[in-house]
């Protein structure tokens, strides 16, 4: 009868360490969902007039149009990239990818700079996107757009 009574206390613990694993796991579940549909996926690659890829104001690539060095994309400083964005017959639409920054305000500062700058010389929409390690472009994470 001790055996029975051991076996019983054992699988209610049991039981409620499953109850406390599912809750969790339905909390967890529910937060991702809400944090992926805050933020969507870019899809509008070929309506982009212009797209960099932006490291720092010394090293950015441009996707498109794509400037190249021979074979390979060449490395661009933020006044080389203004120049390849005021050669655009269109302005509708510049895309900024950008890395990870530790620091939020870090990271709120580039984006206001890109749109003053981007804006100043006519684009309309810029919109940013977090940088992942392919050159893919559609279906990268939108993190803001600004106007």
């Amino acid at each position: 009868m001790s055996s029975n009574i051991h076996w019983q206390k054992n699988c209610a613990k049991s039981g409620v360490m499953i109850r406390v694993s599912a809750s969790l796991l339905l909390v967890l579940l529910l937060a991702t969902a809400c944090s992926t549909s805050r933020m969507g996926r870019f899809n509008e690659q070929e309506q982009a007039n212009l797209v960099v890829r932006y490291y720092t104001d010394d090293t950015s690539y441009v996707l498109k149009p794509a400037k190249t060095d021979g074979t390979f994309l060449a490395v661009l400083n933020k006044d080389a990239v203004l120049d390849v964005a005021k050669q655009q017959p269109g302005r509708e639409l510049a895309v900024v990818i950008l890395i990870h920054y530790r620091a939020q305000s870090e990271a709120d500062s580039v984006r206001q700079n890109w749109v003053k700058l981007l804006k100043e010389v006519g684009y309309q929409r810029v919109v940013f996107l977090r940088a992942s390690g392919s050159m893919q472009i559609n279906g990268l994470p939108v993190l803001a757009g600004g106007g």
